[in-house]
């Protein structure tokens, strides 16, 4: 908001000086067009100048420098000792007259007519002494007293209200930058947890293609195992033989004992090699993934064992589970 060519800050900021009157005429009258306008601004200069109303009440006259007053006491009490010079002090006391024949000082009393005749004063030496201080007696002033009739001290309060002012504008943004900082970070952790999100939709996204690709690819081998038995296991042995990835999904395993745990076997005619361990779920299911090159003729059966917990190198019990490589 702007008034006679001046912003609201721009006026804000000269409100101190105003009620102080120690603005130029421009400034002044650019500032008091906008005042009316502006409720805080009102609000704002009534206070500081209730502010500045308080400070006159200390003020004390200034009292003559020493220099000066021994100065003019010196020509006074010259002049009155000059033949001829008459003078007519000024005290701070009732006015006497002096009666023309008794030569008796009394009050005038104006009220009841009395007709007087005040006498010339001459200045003399010793009236002079009554009437100016003496320089060994200066006026006592309290700290107060001495530096609110210091312009000094009038600077000193405009710039402490320029500077009270200032410092709430600085409290007012330091507040909406740390809210803007607050909101900023906010929505940087939101937009990092939305991509750790994503992300890892992604493995998933990625491993089932790779799952779906190990079963249906154009050349997997498929293995077959089987099983006697009331609840009969099922199984079978995916092998995506170009990128050497091995899948085995079974059914209805029923569940190791306790310490022992399944392993898995693929059987060539020289060796039989581990292809991991399981345990299944509670259902009887189990998904096992494995990587191992073999040539594409050298399998010739998948089998699996009941073992230690930790596995073994080699079979240690009869496989209760077991296929044959149909070749697909």
């Amino acid at each position: 908001m702007t008034s006679y060519g001046m912003s609201h800050e721009a006026a804000r900021e000269a409100l101190a000086a105003l009620a102080l009157d120690a603005l130029d005429p421009a400034e002044r009258d650019a500032v008091q067009g906008h005042v009316p306008q502006c409720a805080e601004c009102r609000a704002e200069l009534a206070s500081l100048r209730e502010a500045a109303s308080e400070l006159t009440y200390g003020v004390a006259p200034v009292p003559m420098p020493e220099v000066h007053r021994n100065r003019v006491r010196s020509r006074l009490v010259a002049r009155a000792g000059a033949e001829g010079a008459p003078a007519s002090p000024i005290v701070d006391r009732p006015p006497v007259a002096l009666h023309r024949h008794t030569g008796e000082h009394r009050h005038s009393d104006l009220a009841h007519g009395e007709a007087v005749d005040r006498a010339p004063a001459r200045l003399t030496p010793a009236s002079l002494q009554i009437m100016i201080p003496h320089a060994s007696q200066p006026p006592q002033l309290s700290f107060w007293q001495r530096a609110v009739r210091s312009p000094a001290w009038w600077v000193a309060i405009a710039a402490s209200i320029v500077a009270v002012s200032s410092l709430y504008s600085l409290l007012k943004v330091s507040t909406q930058r740390d809210t803007l900082t607050d909101a900023y970070q906010m929505a940087a952790s939101d937009k990092a947890t939305r991509r750790s999100v994503v992300d890892s939709l992604r493995l998933v996204v990625e491993d089932r293609d790779r799952v779906i690709a190990n079963l249906t690819g154009p050349q997997v081998a498929l293995v077959t195992l089987t099983a006697a038995g009331a609840r009969v296991p099922a199984a079978r042995m995916f092998w995506n033989q170009p990128v050497n990835a091995w899948t085995f999904i079974a059914h209805n395993l029923p569940a190791p004992k306790a310490g022992r745990t399944y392993q898995l076997w693929l059987v060539t005619a020289t060796e039989k090699i581990s292809a991991g361990t399981f345990t299944p779920s509670v259902n009887g299911d189990a998904i096992v993934h494995a990587t191992y090159v073999l040539p594409k003729d050298a399998l010739a059966a998948v089998a699996v064992t009941d073992e230690p917990a930790a596995g073994s190198p080699q079979p240690t019990t009869v496989p209760f589970i077991v296929g044959s490589n149909s070749g697909r």
